[in-house]
């Protein structure tokens, strides 16, 4: 599981983060999707972040 999706599961990071840490490629859209296929991440956070419906 990438950090960030973690990090954003435990508050350790915001939407905010993640969303640069998409753009520096250290996380990824695929990414997200997994953290939500495992109840990691909102399907809401993960539109927020991407700006991308399921």
């Amino acid at each position: 599981m990438n950090y960030w999706v973690l990090a954003l599961y435990y508050k350790w990071a915001t939407p905010e983060m993640v969303k640069k840490a998409i753009y520096y490629d250290d996380c990824s859209a695929a990414d997200l999707q997994q953290g939500v296929e495992k109840k990691l991440v909102t399907p809401q956070q993960y539109i927020e972040i991407t700006g991308k419906a399921l």
